[in-house]
């Protein structure tokens, strides 16, 4: 299908920053890297964005690829892949917390009180405080865990270290919060 040597040199020159070879690596590889794109997040305009953004990390990552682990081929795919489901998981997120919001808005609306109201402003402003502590590393992880749903394993490959690591970081962010809170809650 596609030249491994030759494959392996054009990633080689990337690291480089040899323009000329992502030229070349683009023109070789975009359609398929397109297809496999538009095979996760289904729509022409979201696949060729993936793309855009799948180009952009090769380009800035070249430098890590390592032909004794993987096929050029197989490293450039995982890498379009996870964009795209990256992407997915970003557009169903919008769609989700649109549809949220507007029946949680309704809801709470018609049912809160100014007291609920302003507790619960409160605590939103508390948990946001708070995860301004976290260091950026624990404050993404937390995030991407809790808030989008992200599982370890897709965590391990986004951070490029092993699962265990991430539930470490998971364990001392969350502890990290939850005395924040609580230290919050005490002071209120």
């Amino acid at each position: 299908m596609h030249d491994q040597d030759a494959l392996i040199d054009l990633l080689a020159r990337c690291a480089l920053k040899d323009q000329q070879a992502l030229k070349q690596l683009y023109e070789r590889l975009s359609p398929y890297l397109n297809r496999v794109a538009f095979n996760i997040v289904r729509s022409d305009d979201l696949s060729n964005e993936v793309l855009q953004e799948a180009f952009v990390q090769i380009w800035n990552n070249a430098g890590d690829y390592r032909p004794d682990k993987s096929k050029p081929i197989t490293w450039l795919t995982s890498i379009t892949r996870y964009r795209a489901l990256d992407r997915l998981a970003k557009e169903k997120r919008h769609s989700e917390n649109r549809s949220e919001n507007i029946e949680l808005d309704s809801v709470h609306a018609e049912n809160s009180s100014p007291e609920d109201k302003a507790v619960h402003g409160q605590q939103q402003g508390d948990l946001l405080a708070c995860m301004k502590t976290l260091n950026e590393r624990a404050r993404t992880c937390i995030t991407m865990a809790y808030i989008q749903g992200y599982s370890r394993d897709d965590l391990a490959n986004k951070f490029n270290t092993n699962v265990n690591t991430i539930k470490s970081w998971l364990h001392r962010g969350s502890k990290r919060l939850k005395e924040c809170l609580d230290q919050k809650t005490q002071i209120a």
